[in-house]
């Protein structure tokens, strides 16, 4: 795999490779991390991961994360923040993905109905809305640092 020169150009062919796979009617619950990523490593793996939880943080908050059907990649998430430095980030995520319980659910719908019907689950989800900043230079800089260290990038 060539090296990108930027983590932007890096995450444009990670999500290119979710819009694949989503044309290709293969849920996200049905196959966590296209085929075109995991062949690649652990590295990839946990950008790809970290980018579609870039997305949907984004676009909608931490909630929006857990009720879609990306939410089933919560536990890479968790394992990416760690492996990026970022542990404040890894136990937010961490006591969210125990407060559903074990094993964690890859279903959207029980997610959903998991928080609908779980008021602690609801505070932690909304704590976690006001501690994660996927804007932070923080946060972004840990991810474009692991890539960098991966040798991802140039």
């Amino acid at each position: 795999m060539a090296n990108y020169d930027d983590l932007g150009s890096l995450d444009d062919w990670l999500l290119k490779q979710a819009i694949e796979q989503a044309e290709q009617g293969v849920s996200i619950e049905d196959q966590l991390i296209p085929q075109t990523v995991v062949k690649f490593g652990r590295p990839h793996v946990y950008l790809y991961a970290t980018a579609i939880f870039d997305g949907e943080v984004g676009n909608g908050g931490i909630q929006q994360f857990f009720d879609n059907s990306s939410g089933a990649l919560a536990p890479t998430v968790h394992d990416a923040l760690q492996e990026m430095l970022l542990s404040e980030y890894a136990d937010i995520m961490g006591g969210i993905i125990d407060a559903f319980g074990a094993p964690f659910p890859r279903s959207q719908l029980e997610r959903m109905n998991r928080i609908d019907n779980d008021p602690q689950l609801q505070i932690n989800l909304g704590r976690a809305s006001d501690a994660i900043d996927i804007w932070s230079s923080k946060y972004t800089l840990a991810r474009e640092a692991y890539a960098k260290r991966s040798h991802l990038l140039k």
